[in-house]
């Protein structure tokens, strides 16, 4: 005899499955198919995931696309090849990708910078789902690509939409929804972005539905709330930016364990010295409180990926001779020792997700 469950515990039992399970569920019968496929479930599976460590994933990929690998964060040493992106992204024509940009990660949402030809110019977004290899192509932007800018991506749950925040240097933005699927200009914010020529380095934040990013200069955090379009700032770390003799500075917002980050790496002499503050509290006297100080001979530029509920952070670095690796803040031995350093240049972790790109749109 069959054993038959109701709805409810049938959805409770397929919200915790792995990925790979539901994608083998789906191929099973129209009814899974569209079970699966439902919004509600979706957003059910979603949220049971961002809460289990076995479901954050960490994706590698080398500049011009060609491969990747991916790994979960809770066993990092066993890293496996993947597919080839180009055979699953949407993309536009059937010429090869120049490079790729990512920008960051939101929801299990990637949003990626593809160049196709040799100019700036010729730069295309994508929002990409690195776990169902689902993707859209979005619209064309006003301003000038050629200008130095970053990109970010959100969710505003007052009108139950997406959407995508691009900055320039100035103080030019435009905002993408989803929904409507055009871009508009928006208010002049209180401070241009500061540079982001940096391939290594993030420049946008998405918490607490505004984004938020260094001011050009480099004395605020500058917050747009994404609902009512409202500008905020908040002041940096007392003495961040307050470093003699320093021959090389970067920086960069995060958002790690549900908190606000910013982060420098200043290069002496064949020295690298790496600080890493949270946001205690929006609003207090002195809100900030610095985690770590990491000093180097071999590492620079490095941008936090992940924090681990022990405290340690995911750190992903430029190293000298070898590319892109990836180390933690309290242990720095190798995560990824690859044969060949062209192999990886870029990284980011994200959470598996059903979300479909192309039913958002």
């Amino acid at each position: 005899m069959g054993i038959h469950l109701p709805q409810d515990i049938i959805t409770e039992i397929f919200s915790r499955l792995p990925m790979r399970s539901l994608f083998r569920f789906k191929c099973l019968s129209k009814f899974w198919m569209t079970f699966i496929s439902e919004p509600y479930f979706v957003m059910k599976h979603f949220n049971h995931a961002r809460r289990n460590q076995n479901s954050q994933k960490i994706h590698l990929v080398n500049q011009n696309l060609s491969f990747q690998y991916c790994s979960s964060l809770t066993s990092l040493s066993s890293v496996q090849l993947v597919e080839d992106v180009q055979q699953e992204l949407d993309w536009p024509s059937s010429n090869k990708p120049r490079s790729c940009k990512i920008y960051c990660c939101y929801n299990g949402l990637a949003l990626l910078g593809i160049n196709e030809y040799k100019y700036l110019g010729d730069i295309k977004l994508l929002l990409w789902n690195p776990s169902t290899r689902e993707s859209i192509i979005l619209p064309q932007t006003g301003f000038s690509v050629a200008l130095d800018f970053t990109c970010g991506l959100g969710y505003d749950l007052t009108s139950d939409d997406y959407k995508i925040l691009k900055v320039g240097h100035q103080s030019c933005s435009e905002l993408l929804s989803l929904k409507s699927g055009s871009w508009r200009e928006i208010g002049k914010h209180p401070s241009g972005i500061y540079p982001v020529r940096s391939s290594t380095m993030d420049s946008l934040a998405f918490l607490h539905g505004a984004f938020h990013w260094l001011g050009l200069s480099l004395e605020y955090v500058v917050l747009l709330d994404i609902s009512k379009e409202v500008y905020t700032k908040i002041p940096l770390p007392n003495g961040m930016f307050m470093v003699s003799d320093v021959g090389h500075i970067q920086h960069g917002v995060s958002v790690l364990g549900g908190m606000l980050c910013v982060h420098s790496t200043q290069s002496h002499p064949w020295n690298y010295n790496f600080k890493f503050w949270v946001l205690k509290h929006y609003g207090v006297k002195e809100p900030w409180n610095q985690l770590f100080n990491i000093r180097s001979t071999y590492l620079y530029a490095i941008v936090p990926e992940y924090m681990f509920s022990d405290g340690k952070v995911l750190l992903r670095c430029r190293h000298l001779g070898r590319g892109c690796v990836f180390k933690t803040s309290k242990e720095l031995s190798d995560l990824w020792l690859r044969s060949d350093p062209e192999d990886m240049d870029d990284g980011f972790v994200y959470t598996e997700s059903l979300i479909s790109p192309k039913l958002l749109a």
